[in-house]
């Protein structure tokens, strides 16, 4: 049985979640702007946008209902990780 206090965690990794894949589909609309307004299209900034496209899939990957309890987890233990909690 799960705890109330695991349930918050997941629908704040979940928050999370839907954050980062707002701010990656944000990005990826500068990076094709800059593409677009560019009279040289550089391959960094190709690249850029094709790394961009990857993050956005993997991001919706997590978030669908069937793999979503199975990724909670392992993106909690990065988090963590990462500020040192």
């Amino acid at each position: 049985m799960r705890t109330d206090a695991e349930h918050v965690a997941d629908l704040a990794t979940l928050a999370r979640l839907h954050a980062a894949l707002d701010s990656v589909v944000e990005t990826e609309q500068v990076i094709a702007a800059i593409r677009d307004s560019s009279a040289m299209r550089a391959a960094a900034v190709a690249r850029i946008g094709a790394l961009l496209g990857e993050t956005r899939e993997l991001l919706r990957g997590m978030l669908r209902p069937d793999r979503r309890h199975a990724s909670v987890g392992v993106l909690d233990s990065l988090s963590a990780g990462r500020t040192g909690s």
